[in-house]
């Protein structure tokens, strides 16, 4: 992993852990309001990769009222380079837990899955337009994927492999 101070401003600024965390964070307090149980872990890691990428975002965004596999199945194209976006997500979604972590917010259980604990992480509105999209869209995530509620279906419909 490169040293934090040692990575460019852009990325800095973009995969902020707490910026990350926040994202994350919001599609665990979704799917544990919806499914009434922690987020499974490999959900986890795909909250980033769906929430940051700005076209993927903005279809999860304008079809709130279907599922985000449907939204994917409708735009396949949302698929294209999907994989190794996921892949080169996965450090800042474990910075991410490291923070969360490290500042008592989340709790992981025994088989797997990742609690947020209560009133450590705000659900207030984030300070810009862009930032608070990704939020929001990481909301609709993790409700449907607790709607969802089958790994497999979810990752298989997004063509990886966990």
């Amino acid at each position: 992993m490169i040293d934090w101070r040692e990575r460019p401003f852009e990325e800095r600024n973009l995969f902020n852990p707490a910026f990350c965390a926040l994202v994350i964070a919001a599609a665990i307090r979704a799917h544990e309001r919806t499914a009434g149980k922690p987020m499974p872990y490999s959900l986890a890691l795909l909250v980033l990769p769906l929430c940051l990428h700005p076209t993927t975002r903005d279809e999860i965004l304008d079809n709130k009222s279907i599922s985000v596999l449907r939204v994917i199945a409708l735009r396949p194209e949302l698929l294209i380079h999907f994989a190794p976006r996921a892949k080169a997500l996965v450090q800042y979604a474990l910075e991410a837990f490291a923070l969360l972590s490290s500042k008592g917010c989340i709790e992981v259980t025994d088989d797997g899955c990742i609690s947020l604990l209560p009133r450590k992480v705000s659900p207030k509105s984030l300070p810009t337009a862009d930032a608070e999209a990704c939020r929001v869209a990481a909301t609709v995530v993790g409700r449907d994927f607790a709607r969802i509620n089958d790994r497999v279906t979810i990752y298989t419909s997004l063509s990886i492999r966990p």
